[in-house]
């Protein structure tokens, strides 16, 4: 899978799960930012809009995490732990409970 399609992913899966009210989601592109509780269609939304960073945030750890397009190297979902592994080139991996 490509990088843009990974990123694209990820925005779609963290929107699902940040539905559940532990996760805060910020999605920027070069010209404007949206709050994940502003989509309404977020698989729309990411095939037309270039993003190029996703803010998240676990509301019961305080992890925050800024995840460029380019950085981003792999993501899991565990539900079974209700967590998002985020792993960005050249940094540790982040978890961010939702």
């Amino acid at each position: 899978m490509n990088n843009d399609n990974k990123f694209k992913n990820l925005i779609v899966d963290a929107y699902n799960k940040a539905k559940e009210g532990n996760l805060v989601g910020i999605v920027y592109s070069a010209v404007s930012t949206y709050g994940f509780r502003d989509l309404v269609d977020v698989n729309g939304f990411v095939e037309s809009i270039n993003s190029d960073m996703l803010y998240l945030k676990s509301k019961l750890t305080d992890i925050e995490i800024d995840i460029y397009k380019w950085e981003l190297e792999d993501y899991k979902i565990k539900s079974s732990e209700s967590t998002i592994y985020v792993k960005l080139k050249n940094k540790m991996e982040v978890a961010l409970m939702y």
